[in-house]
């Protein structure tokens, strides 16, 4: 009895024990279960689902798999629709949810695991709505979603405006879809391939025509109050590998190829656009382009590879999108063209033993190489070109055909062929022709039988930022040849109705004269030239436009002409009162000196008063004749055709001086001449203001055109200054001509010596006007017409000397961008000329604010910059700052009466706010913005 009580009371403390650990285990939050029941639904491919045979299977049954292996217990999953999963496991009947999307809502009854994956919400749009590409576009339509799914929470709370239809399961939703009871499937990465009839819904509902509208954080879920079992849960899925866990992911949500995938088939050996690496997995730039595209277009693509030469290969791989070949014609494969994505550059290419030769005519009669390329060999046609041509079908073997024949040029797309020659080390033996180039467009060449993939196409692109593709053209280093998308950072914004008549206008007809050299005249080969046609073409890119250049003899035949309208514009104008009645102006974009080209004996630096009683030619048409009829009546006008009229005349003795712009009178000297000629600059006079003059009936193309103009940069202007007015003046007696003409008389030594003596005092003399001359047009290039300050060119000269000087010496120095308050409405309720005294005022009072060895621009319209240089302190840059701020505030007194305007300031610092000057110049216009924003008339630091 004893023993049998001892025992009893053993077991009863081996039980109390067992109860007090069970406590504790649970006090503790520990779970101890060898079995969990995890609710899936039927139908939620392809993260749990039943299969053909009716057994689990997806993502989240084999990660669980897994996880029960790791954790060493047992799991049964149990398959119910949708809404059975959410209630019972809620309710407690079930003990895991095997993974669903978080929402506020679920969030209310359920506690949730961390992110397993991010889960793309999106909509499936019928192939006959495919061309929708927003959700604004779909209130018309009913969206079929699963009732109580994350979808159905989704789009009720954000999208209250849509209709939505409910199903209790995704298969009943399917079979709605299948009879267009809905047009519109709310669903997550894919169709669920074990629907009975997926092949037709997955035709009728294409992936390419589906809508993202939501990422949802898709994990476990348990019921409220189950800590211990979420930890647990949390501690399982932590032994499972990273590499583990991506490939259950890779597989289930990774690139299925029995899934509607996008195929883009792509020409080998045309690198540097498309290619096959040594592995052959596709390459270059056209190929990188489309996989930009596909990302933002939220599709999947795959890449074939085809025979360029034979075209109807294309139809044959069955591709959805076909990158171009730049040798073949693609038309022929049957396939539509789409939206244009890119231009090409073709070049002329010479060997080195030709490096004399400019122009493309000059290779008449030679051997020239040619890659037989659709447009190409149209465009050499249209140029005249009389050669010896010998056609290739592709590159490879055009290279291959260089090292056998003797060619003296080639033709074909500039960076395949750079591409080769710097292959096979060539690039020192040949130069590439800048006057030849030819452009041809690239278009999305798409299959016919996917009519939705053109409106694709263009939204996927839509998409891309011009920042990422700009990152890509740098990649493949076509930035510096093609440049389509670099040039399109410097595009005009236009009003919806000026790009709509762009469209319809894409071609400008602009008026020029034949003889005006420098600034508009034809040269030998017939090509129209000059400062003008440079500035036009950089508008035109801007525009996105063409010019089609009408070529008159003389000025006032061409100004006839766009009273008329037979052309739609012309350049170099000054905006006269009367012309202004007549025809619309642009704002400036050129300013040029009046000068007199005469003879060397009348003085030299000569002034109009020099020319009392005496006969100065002037070009017909030119708004300064009436100037000089006013203002120096004793001077007698000969009016000419053109300039080479006036220098003639000049030279025959028939007038004493020719009137002409800066530009003209430089070219004019550079001609040679028994009588020595000099230039004399009117400084009395205004500068000739070159506007572009457009006929009044294009009120739009006028203004569109000044938009244009305001983004010329001192940069822009400078490097067309550059190119034209590099000065060699060559006047004075030539010696060959001196030494035949004293052979002539019989007097040839003395002749000589005389004549050496003369010419070298006439050339230092020339030497010394040619630099002051030189020093002149410098200081036009780098300072501002209107108010003599400095501009953006010498600012970024100042920058670029004083960032490493202040680096050196650890110093600061600060930008300060100032834009005027209230300017506008004054210039536009004044007049412009009020505007420009208010400027010239403005421009005073800062260079009073600074020191002389800090610098004041005008940036542009109403906006300065001050560089302020070798402060020690900020403080320093806001004293400034502060005293700029009061100085602009004073009144101004202008036309009989007083103004108030204020400024908006805004201060970067060297080197707190950027190690160069465009980082500076950005955060201190950032900032000066930022002032406005927050009441204008005060100044800011970054913070």
């Amino acid at each position: 009895m004893k023993i049998n009580l001892f025992i009893k009371n053993i077991i009863l403390l081996v039980t109390g024990l067992m109860l007090l650990a069970m406590s504790l285990a649970s006090a503790q939050g520990q779970e101890t279960r060898k079995s969990y029941k995890i609710a899936i639904n039927k139908t939620s491919y392809p993260f749990h689902f039943l299969d053909q045979n009716n057994h689990a299977d997806g993502m989240m049954v084999e990660l669980w798999q897994l996880w029960a292996q790791k954790q060493n217990v047992d799991v049964e999953f149990v398959a119910l629709n949708w809404q059975q999963t959410i209630a019972q496991v809620r309710s407690g009947q079930l003990d895991i949810h095997a993974g669903l999307s978080k929402n506020a809502t679920r969030a209310t009854f359920f506690d949730f695991s961390d992110e397993l994956v991010t889960q793309n919400q999106h909509l499936f749009l019928h192939r006959s709505i495919a061309h929708i590409r927003k959700i604004s576009q779909l209130s018309a339509y009913t969206i079929g979603v699963v009732t109580d799914s994350s979808h159905d929470i989704s789009l009720t709370q954000n999208y209250p405006e849509l209709t939505l239809r409910r199903f209790a399961n995704r298969h009943a939703l399917y079979q709605a879809a299948l009879q267009k009871e809905v047009l519109i499937i709310a669903g997550g990465e894919k169709l669920s391939k074990h629907f009975v009839d997926y092949q037709v819904l997955n035709d009728a509902y294409p992936i390419y025509a589906r809508v993202s509208y939501d990422k949802g954080s898709y994990g476990v879920a348990v019921a409220k109050g189950q800590a211990a079992l979420l930890a647990f849960i949390e501690q399982g899925m932590k032994k499972i590998s990273a590499a583990e866990k991506s490939e259950i992911i890779r597989k289930w949500l990774g690139i299925d190829r029995a899934e509607n995938v996008i195929t883009i088939s792509y020409v080998n050996q045309q690198m540097p656009f498309s290619g096959s690496s040594a592995n052959g997995n596709a390459q270059g730039f056209f190929v990188e382009l489309w996989q930009l595209w596909a990302r933002f277009s939220d599709v999947n693509v795959e890449f074939v590879v085809l025979d360029a030469s034979q075209p109807q290969s294309i139809s044959q791989v069955s591709a959805d999108i076909h990158i171009n070949s730049l040798v073949a014609d693609d038309s022929r494969a049957g396939l539509s063209v789409g939206s244009l994505i890119y231009r090409l550059d073709y070049s002329v290419f010479l060997t080195n033993q030709h490096a004399g030769i400019s122009h493309i005519l000059e290779l008449e009669n030679r051997n020239i190489a040619v890659v037989a390329t659709p447009g190409l060999l149209d465009d050499l046609t249209r140029s005249g070109l009389k050669a010896n041509l010998v056609y290739f079908q592709d590159y490879p073997s055009l290279f291959a055909a260089l090292n056998e024949k003797e060619f003296d040029a080639f033709v074909g797309q500039r960076d395949v062929i750079e591409y080769y020659l710097s292959e096979q080390n060539l690039q020192a033996n040949f130069f590439r022709l800048p006057s030849y180039k030819y452009q041809q467009p690239i278009h999305a060449m798409l299959n016919n039988s996917n009519p939705a993939l053109r409106q694709l196409v263009v939204d996927g692109f839509d998409e891309v930022s011009l920042q990422s593709l700009v990152g890509l053209e740098q990649k493949w280093h076509l930035d510096q040849s093609a440049g389509y998308f670099k040039r399109q950072l410097t595009q005009l914004k236009l009003t919806e109705q000026e790009a709509l008549w762009l469209k319809d206008h894409s071609k400008i007809r602009f008026g020029v004269t034949n003889n005006w050299v420098p600034v508009e005249f034809v040269d030998k080969f017939g090509e129209v030239k000059g400062t003008n046609p440079d500035l036009f073409n950089i508008l035109a890119q801007r525009l996105d436009i063409e010019i089609e250049y009408v070529v008159y003899n003389d000025f006032e035949n061409l100004y006839q002409a766009l009273l008329a309208g037979d052309v739609d514009a012309i350049g170099s104008l000054t905006a006269t009162q009367e012309r202004k009645k007549q025809v619309l102006f642009t704002e400036s974009y050129w300013s040029m000196p009046w000068v007199i080209v005469h003879p060397r004996e009348l003085g030299k630096q000569l002034h109009l008063d020099s020319f009392n009683n005496k006969t100065l030619a002037i070009t017909k048409g030119y708004y300064f004749a009436a100037l000089i009829r006013q203002q120096y009546p004793a001077i007698t006008l000969l009016l000419v055709e053109n300039s080479e009229e006036g220098l003639l005349a000049v030279q025959k003795g028939v007038v004493d001086g020719f009137i002409d712009s800066l530009s003209s009178g430089t070219e004019l000297l550079k001609k040679e001449s028994l009588v020595s000629l000099s230039m004399s600059i009117l400084d009395e006079m205004d500068k000739d203001s070159n506007h572009i003059a457009v006929n009044k009936s294009l009120p739009l193309l006028a203004n569109i055109l000044n938009k244009a103009v305001q983004t010329l940069s001192d940069e822009d202007s400078q490097k067309v200054y550059e190119k034209w007015f590099a000065i060699s003046i060559e006047t004075g007696l030539d010696k060959s001509v001196v030494l035949r003409v004293a052979a002539q008389i019989g007097v040839l030594i003395i002749i000589v010596i005389v004549i050496i003596i003369i010419w070298n005092r006439r050339l230092y003399s020339e030497i010394r006007n040619r630099k002051a001359l030189e020093k002149q047009m410098q200081y036009m290039a780098t300072h501002d017409d209107l108010t003599g300050l400095a501009n953006r060119v010498l600012l970024k000269d100042r920058l670029n000397t004083a960032i490493p000087f202040h680096q050196r010496q650890n110093l600061l120095l600060a930008v300060l961008f100032i834009d005027l308050d209230g300017f506008k409405n004054i210039n536009d309720s004044r007049g412009h000329d009020i505007g420009d005294e208010l400027l010239i005022e403005v421009a005073k009072r800062l260079t009073s604010s600074v020191r002389n060895s800090d610098t004041v621009v005008r940036f542009g319209g109403d906006e300065f910059v001050l560089l302020l240089t070798g402060l020690h302190h900020k403080n320093e840059a806001a004293y400034v700052a502060d005293k700029v701020l009061k100085l602009i505030q004073q009144p101004i007194a202008l036309d009989n009466s007083q103004v108030a305007i204020g400024c908006s300031i805004g201060i970067a610092i060297y080197p707190n706010d950027g190690d160069s000057g465009n980082e500076l110049l950005k955060v201190a216009d950032a900032l000066m913005y930022k002032v406005k924003a927050a009441g204008k008339n005060h100044f800011m630091f970054n913070q």
